[in-house]
């Protein structure tokens, strides 16, 4: 019997030794392992002489942190895709279809991977020392994927490791000599981008402090189908924020993870985070002919939450009397009506894969498509993600232009009077400046200003629209100002002072109190302004490069404000930050103007009947906003508006002139 043969009879072992043997899992697919580690695991140490396997070349880029893609002789199952070739990268894992080559490991899930599979995921370099091995053995249908001797970056540690993939869907991790260092690696597998829990980590950083990268150690993953296993796999509603006296669906999810039919309760309780945990909400769904690898959507009512803020626990439960795995049956999910903090952070997602720093720079939201985008550099472009999470960055189809030869995107703001996007292009090496023009597409639109004229030395970096139509954008250096553009007249509408030190990010809200969002990674702060500039609270935020706010449709009163920050750190980080509870009379700023400048606008009447024209003075082009800062209307040159089709509320009209944009706030009678 050969060395290969011998092996097999080893692995052909574990499914008996399966039902003995304690197992982590199941993810949300199903998947399992086990390991030599764990108590009552059965499974042995084994290990394949590599020293006749081809030795890979060709990497891409390099073979220090690169890439090479091979094929399999089989369909590999994994998390409901059939692979027919696998990427591997010199740092230790595999991936579908995705070419990253990360050095740092990261803790799953992923989301910049589709498909990863971590064998001992550090920064490996088969550059300096070793190499990496693949073997295919058609008669027991596995490949074999080995690390061998290969040294950590610019260190004298070495690992000799291997990753085995077999026609059936099982997986094998193989670890004959680890580094000395063991608190610096990911082992673990993730499918579908790690969504609906589509992942299982068996080590993190040294996390669980039983688990330890040792030598002669090995972990088995697998799929295993009980004949009756349902789980509760999230709760879907409430969010983790809502407000108080507010009606929310209470709603979860369950899977069949089993290989039958199945019928069952699934219980749904809200109970008070504190003593005594009562119960304040509980229904029970009857889920029938769930087939397995389903999932099912329950709806179990709505609840109103008190009018004092509180916190509680939603806990979601099935009821299969059968159930082989009970583990898998309870889920407990944390909601509160206490508002988190200026600069709270509610999510992060992270892209090492762009490179390292100075990647990620602006972002803007657009709500015709509810996608942000962000502008990325080296090389420059735009991608964008949708506005529920940011789990996976989208390339679009930009025609960037180079003004200067080696220009640098910067800021980016979705106009939504044109409609379309404006970008700001920076000489990466010389002073200068230009915002220019893209439609709803990409296209270049071919409109462009030179903004070096408004102040000598500084550059702009973060940008976005106001209320009225008009954009902030945030200068770096000099005087550190935020100037307010007027971009159809080519002019400085106003500036807010600058602070003491230069900021990067411009958000605009348009709230009594909270007027703007700055900040920068220069002083590490997210910082909430007014209309005059004036800074009414800071929270730190690392790094911080640019931020722009989630504005719904129609904003609900008391709601949570939220925004995507992009940051300027080597894994390019977006966080989901909060901002604050406001919305109340957004795009209205009582006793103010939105600049101080030019004649008072003058309109008869003031309070207004739906239907009732509106004579204006002075004209010029008229622009209709609604409370949420919505435009309703526009035109090009009046001196009456048509209020026919108004629902009743406050409204507040601007009028451009040849001096001044000026604004006045109307109210629409029933």
């Amino acid at each position: 019997m050969n060395r290969f043969a011998a092996a097999f009879c080893l692995l052909a072992l574990a499914p008996f030794a399966q039902l003995f043997a304690f197992q982590g899992g199941p993810d949300g697919f199903g998947y399992y392992w086990e390991s030599t580690q764990d108590p009552g695991d059965t499974i042995a140490f084994f290990w394949l002489d590599p020293s006749d396997h081809e030795v890979l070349t060709g990497w891409q880029p390099n073979p220090d942190d690169g890439w090479r893609r091979v094929g399999l002789p089989y369909r590999f199952p994994f998390y409901g895709d059939t692979l027919d070739s696998i990427v591997i990268c010199s740092n230790g894992f595999l991936e579908h279809p995705s070419t990253f080559t990360s050095y740092e490991n990261l803790e799953l899930p992923c989301s910049q991977f589709q498909s990863l599979l971590a064998a001992f995921w550090d920064d490996l370099s088969p550059a300096q020392s070793g190499s990496v091995r693949r073997r295919d053995d058609p008669s027991a249908r596995f490949t074999c994927i080995t690390w061998d001797n290969v040294v950590r970056f610019n260190t004298n540690e070495t690992l000799s490791c291997q990753m085995l993939l077999f026609a059936s869907g099982d997986i094998r991790f193989n670890l004959l000599r680890a580094p000395r260092t063991k608190s610096s690696c990911t082992i673990g597998i993730q499918g579908r981008h790690g969504s609906d829990n589509h992942y299982l980590s068996y080590l993190f950083d040294g996390e669980p402090s039983h688990h330890v990268a040792d030598d002669s150690m090995s972990v088995r993953f697998y799929v295993r189908r009980l004949d009756h296993d349902v789980a509760a796999l999230r709760v879907t509603s409430p969010d983790a924020w809502l407000p108080a006296s507010f009606q929310t669906p209470v709603s979860g999810t369950v899977r069949n993870l089993g290989s039958s039919v199945e019928n069952f309760p699934v219980y749904c309780r809200v109970v008070h985070a504190r003593w005594p945990y009562d119960t304040v909400f509980s229904r029970t769904k009857a889920v029938t002919a769930l087939e397995p690898g389903q999932s099912r959507d329950c709806y179990f009512g709505d609840w109103l939450t008190p009018p004092a803020p509180d916190s509680w626990h939603v806990i979601l439960k099935t009821g299969l009397a059968s159930d082989q795995q009970p583990r898998n049956d309870t889920l407990r999910f944390a909601t509160s009506s206490f508002a988190p903090g200026l600069g709270t952070i509610l999510g992060s997602w992270s892209f090492p894969a762009l490179g390292e720093g100075l990647n990620l720079a602006g972002i803007t939201y657009c709500p015709d498509s509810n996608r942000f985008y962000v502008s990325l550099c080296d090389p420059n472009r735009v991608a964008s993600f949708p506005a529920d999470s940011a789990q996976q960055l989208r390339v679009e189809t930009f025609e960037l232009q180079d003004f200067f030869g080696d220009d640098m995107v910067w800021g980016i703001a979705w106009d939504r009077s044109r409609p379309g996007f404006w970008l700001v292009h920076v000489s990466r090496y010389g002073t200068g400046c230009i915002l220019a023009g893209y439609e709803a597409d990409g296209g270049f639109s071919g409109d462009t200003w030179d903004l070096v004229p408004i102040e000598p030395d500084v550059w702009f970096a973060g940008i976005d629209q106001s209320g009225l139509g008009t954009l902030f954008a945030t200068a770096v250096g000099g005087t550190n100002r935020i100037y307010e553009f007027d971009v159809e007249g080519r002019r400085v509408a106003r500036f807010v002072p600058g602070s003491n030190m230069s900021w990067r990010a411009c958000s605009f809200l348009g709230d009594h109190n909270s007027y703007l969002f700055s900040g920068g990674w220069n002083h590490n702060q997210v910082s909430s302004l007014t209309i005059d500039g004036r800074v009414t609270a800071s929270a730190p935020l690392a790094d911080l490069a640019d931020l722009d706010i989630y504005t719904p449709v129609v904003p609900r009163p008391e709601s949570l404000v939220w925004a995507y920050a992009t940051t300027n750190s080597p894994d390019n980080t977006i966080h989901r930050i909060a901002l604050g509870l406001t919305w109340a009379g957004v795009g209205i700023v009582e006793g103010e103007k939105p600049f101080d400048a030019g004649p008072e606008l003058r309109v008869s009447p003031t309070v207004l009947v739906s239907g009732q024209p509106v004579r204006v003075l002075p004209s010029g082009p008229i622009a209709l906003w609604d409370a949420s800062g919505r435009l309703v209307l526009r035109r090009p040159c009046a001196r009456t508006l048509d209020t026919r089709g108004l629902a009743p509320g406050v409204y507040v009209l601007t009028v451009a002139t040849q001096g001044a944009n000026l604004s006045r706030r109307l109210v629409v009678a029933r």
